[in-house]
């Protein structure tokens, strides 16, 4: 009786909020732990499995799968549910969360079986897959409850969750990728890393890209000044937290001045986005293709530290050939004198590329109002116009 009157009908909307809200935090905190580990396996710290990483990714675990638990239990419940627009979301965190549950055994029979693995090994990739299966998942279904809400108060939680929903599946895209542009693929028995050239390549290609459309996207949705601002700085955030800070002091010289590069683009798109005179004189379409390639131009420095080593061996570093606590210390000084040859390399492959992701954010994201009363059930703020 009590689980009959929790789930029913006319408590729906709010249990998926609130399901979508713990599922925010399980996304955060599973991408923030997962990057934490790698920087301890970097940092060659001794493995255990009660690491504070580790409580940190396995938090965010046990989150994702309560918010799967819960879903499961409203699409079998309600006819309705399962054909409207939510039920996609929804799904996905249940698809999400099984991958990343079977992942967790299939690493560790594959290190018994194969040894020690490298980062792009089946488990880690399917790992990944699951993190951002959920990462899409709480960004689509916050964007389509939306419309459901009438309760101002209630919006304005969304809007707030939506800040890291975003930024989660922005570092969650960006793990993604190193998956195939870091050199760290190479375990015992199988040798994953890609060509540099070509692993190097697909960085300068995709990060800039998935930056414009993520940053655009967010601003679109959460419809503030300052949101993918916040967003941005919330992904800096994340990653000052699990790659700099664990180094031991190593990568923290550059600290202050990281900090302002990687965030005042995002800053200025913020504000031709928002200017009143900017956007009349320019035109929407405009400001928004100007922000995209400003967010996305700096995508070099803004994913420092992780992002040096993609380009390590086709720039010859000195930390392509060094491991470990080596390379760390190193890899400051590495990133510093390559910045003037990377910044010429990248800057307008990656504008080019912040463009094209501005353009498909322009034409094919559309982002109601937030007046539900006048929006059907079947509509949804993600849609292509």
């Amino acid at each position: 009786m009590v689980l009959n009157g929790i789930f029913s009908k006319k408590h729906n909307m709010t249990i998926i909020m609130v399901m979508l809200i713990i599922a925010t935090c399980g996304s955060f905190m599973q991408i923030a732990g997962t990057s934490w580990d790698v920087t301890s396996h970097i940092m060659e710290e001794p493995e255990t499995f009660f690491t504070p990483s580790h409580a940190v990714l396995y938090a965010g675990v046990a989150l994702l799968t309560v918010a799967a638990g819960i879903s499961v239990i409203l699409l079998i419940r309600n006819n309705e549910l399962r054909g409207s627009s939510i039920a996609t979301p929804l799904k996905l965190l249940i698809i999400g969360s099984t991958i990343s549950l079977v992942a967790g055994p299939s690493d560790f029979l594959w290190h018994e079986t194969f040894g020690v693995d490298g980062l792009l090994s089946p488990p880690h990739l399917a790992l990944i897959t699951g993190m951002l299966i959920n990462a899409v998942a709480t960004v689509l279904g916050l964007a389509r409850i939306a419309v459901h809400i009438t309760s101002h108060t209630r919006q304005r939680l969304i809007k707030a969750a939506m800040v890291p929903a975003f930024a989660a599946l922005w570092f969650t895209t960006t793990w993604y990728v190193y998956m195939f542009s870091l050199p760290f693929s190479n375990g015992e028995n199988f040798q994953f890393n890609l060509n540099p050239d070509i692993a190097s390549l697909i960085a300068i290609v995709t990060l800039p890209m998935l930056s414009s459309i993520i940053f655009l996207t967010a601003s679109k949705s959460i419809g503030r000044f300052g949101a993918g601002t916040i967003v941005s700085a919330l992904v800096v955030g994340i990653n000052i937290f699990a790659n700099i800070i664990p180094s031991q002091g190593m990568l923290s010289s550059i600290l202050p001045w990281y900090s302002i590069i990687a965030i005042l683009p995002a800053l200025l798109a913020d504000i031709i986005l928002y200017n009143s005179t900017i956007k009349s004189k320019l035109g929407l379409r405009a400001t928004e293709l100007i922000a995209g390639i400003l967010v996305s131009s700096v995508f070099y420095i803004f994913n420092y530290p992780v992002l040096t080593w993609a380009f390590a061996i086709p720039l010859d570093m000195p930390i392509a050939n060094q491991q470990g606590i080596q390379a760390v210390a190193n890899l400051t000084s590495n990133f510093l004198s390559t910045l003037p040859v990377m910044l010429s390399i990248t800057l307008v492959p990656a504008a080019l590329m912040g463009l094209l992701g501005a353009l498909f954010v322009s034409k094919k994201i559309a982002v109601p109002t937030f007046q539900r009363q006048q929006l059907q059930p079947s509509e949804f703020i993600l849609q292509e116009k």
